[in-house]
C-alpha cells in the first residue's frame, strides 16, 4: 500500500467509514494477531486482545496525528493491550515445558498421538523452535518480553520500539539487552538443540512419535554462520532468524502447540 493509499484510507476512516477501515487494517490483521498470540501464549486470549485491539484503534483513530506510522501506531496499541493483560497474570516458571513433559509421561500420549497422526498435520521442528522461544519468553517481564519481541522478531527499530512503549531509546535499549541476556542463559539450561546433552522431548522426541508421513524438515541442531563465534549471543541471534520466519500461528504444527499454549497456560495460571 502506497502512503497515499493509506492517507487517504485513513482520512475515509476518521469519518466512519469502516470499508475504509477494514483496508486499513487487512493487511496487518494476520502479523498483528501473530504478535499478541506470541506474547500472551493462549490462543482464546489472543482472540479476544486482537478484537479489544480493533476496537481501541477504531475509537482512537480520530485523535491518530499521524506523528508515526500507522503500523506503529497500531502494534503500540496491541502492546499496551497485551501488557496489560500480562501484567495481571503470572510470569512462566523456566521449567515449565519440563513440567508439561512429566505430564505427558504420566498419561497423556493419546490426545498427543491423535493430533500428530492427523493426516493434515506435519511436525515442523523450526515451528516448534518458535513455540518454545514464545513459552521461555514468558518468563520475562512483559515490559522485556515486549521489547524483544518488537525490536528481534518483528523488525521495528530501537526509536520506534521505544515510541511504541512510551519510554526513551535509552531505557529501550536496557530493556532489550536485559531480555536477550536473560533468554541467552536460560536456552543454555534448557534447550539440547544447543547443549546437545541428550534427547529433547520437546523437538527430537515429537518428531520421533510422529508418523514418517508426518514430519517436515530435520533440524539437528541450531546452525551459526561460518566463522562467527559460538556464544549465547551468536545462538540465540541464530534462533531468532528461525523465529521470525516460522509460521507459529497458522502452521502446519499449530494444531498441537495450541493444545501445548492451553494447558501451559492453564497450569501456569492456577498454580
Amino acid at each position: 500500500m502506497s502512503p497515499q493509499q493509506e492517507s487517504q484510507l485513513l482520512s475515509d476512516a476518521r469519518t466512519g467509514d469502516r470499508n475504509a477501515f477494514e483496508s486499513l487494517i487487512g493487511p496487518l490483521r494476520r502479523p498483528l494477531f501473530a504478535y499478541i498470540y506470541r506474547m500472551t501464549t493462549n490462543p482464546q486470549d489472543a482472540e479476544d486482545l486482537l478484537q479489544d485491539t480493533l476496537v481501541r484503534v477504531l475509537e482512537s483513530l480520530p485523535s491518530f496525528r499521524r506523528e508515526s506510522q500507522f503500523k506503529t501506531w497500531l502494534f503500540g496499541i496491541a502492546t499496551h493491550v497485551c501488557l496489560d493483560h500480562l501484567r495481571a497474570r503470572k510470569r512462566w516458571r523456566l521449567d515449565a515445558q519440563l513440567i508439561g513433559e512429566r505430564e505427558v509421561d504420566a498419561g497423556g500420549h493419546e490426545e498427543i498421538m491423535s493430533v500428530v497422526s492427523n493426516p493434515s498435520f506435519v511436525f515442523e521442528i523450526r515451528e516448534h523452535i518458535a513455540f518454545c522461544f514464545a513459552c521461555v519468553s514468558r518468563t520475562l517481564e512483559p515490559e522485556e518480553q515486549a521489547a524483544l519481541m518488537l525490536r528481534e522478531v518483528l523488525g521495528f527499530s530501537n526509536q520506534e520500539s521505544a515510541d511504541i512503549l512510551e519510554v526513551s531509546e535509552p531505557v529501550f535499549r536496557h530493556r532489550l539487552s536485559g531480555a536477550r541476556s536473560i533468554m541467552g542463559k536460560s536456552y543454555e539450561g534448557l534447550c539440547q538443540l544447543i547443549n546437545k546433552t541428550g534427547l529433547c522431548y520437546q523437538c527430537r522426541g515429537l518428531r520421533d512419535i510422529t508418523p514418517e508421513q508426518n514430519r517436515g524438515r530435520d533440524l539437528v541442531q541450531i546452525e551459526i554462520a561460518p566463522g562467527v563465534p559460538v556464544t549465547a549471543e551468536s545462538l540465540l541471534d541464530s534462533r531468532l532468524e528461525i523465529v521470525r520466519h516460522a509460521d507459529l500461528e497458522h502452521g502446519r504444527t499449530e494444531p498441537l502447540h495450541r493444545m501445548f499454549f492451553e494447558s501451559l497456560s492453564v497450569r501456569e495460571e492456577s498454580r
